[in-house]
């Protein structure tokens, strides 16, 4: 992801302007080189003095526009990815249902919501990232074969809210009376077991 929005920001786009040179001070005479066969009263020449590299200015709302091209055509690879991480899910949760379903399977479980509910936010799917948040919660206090129909109710609202695209306007407010009921069976069910 990193790599093509840097590719995206090649220099060379950038219509860059050289600033001005600063050349460097003589400090031959401050400094010298030890060396073994120059006597230290003989008088050293002066280094040859090799002015830097231009440094380049570019403007900075071009800048600006051109990362938000970059992110804007990295929208479609979030949708992608979000459903990847999703499906990952829904795989962990089939193995998690299956009758001789251990805690590592529940484990695995809880690292897949964790890992969708860092990066949803940032992929455009914030009630994605907090149902997932609800979810490990949920998760936490679970032993193997229970809170099947919670945490099924949380994977298949996962998939309603990726199904509704990011951050749809209509469906923030539906998403959000979602998050708040699961939050709510959650903290009874967390708060029971406790």
């Amino acid at each position: 992801m990193l790599g093509k929005f840097l590719k995206k920001l090649d220099t060379a786009k950038f219509n860059r302007k050289p600033a001005q040179t600063v050349v460097a001070p003589d400090i031959s005479r401050v400094i010298r080189p030890a060396s073994a066969t120059t006597p230290a009263h003989e008088e050293m020449a002066p280094a040859a003095i090799t002015p830097p590299e231009p440094v380049f200015v570019a403007d900075p709302q071009e800048m600006v526009t051109q990362a938000e091209e970059a992110l804007d055509a990295l929208t479609e690879e979030f949708e992608g990815w979000m459903r990847n991480d999703l499906e990952k899910m829904r795989d962990a949760w089939r193995i998690a249902q299956k009758p001789h379903a251990t805690a590592d399977d529940y484990r695995t479980l809880y690292t897949c919501a964790h890992n969708i509910r860092g990066a949803a936010t940032s992929y455009g799917y914030p009630a994605v990232s907090r149902l997932c948040g609800s979810l490990c919660d949920l998760l936490s206090g679970t032993r193997a074969g229970e809170n099947t129909a919670l945490i099924n109710l949380h994977i298949e609202a996962c998939r309603a809210a990726v199904a509704a695209g990011p951050q749809g306007e209509g469906s923030e407010s539906v998403a959000d009376a979602v998050c708040e009921a699961l939050e709510r069976r959650v903290a009874l069910k967390v708060g029971n077991a406790g």
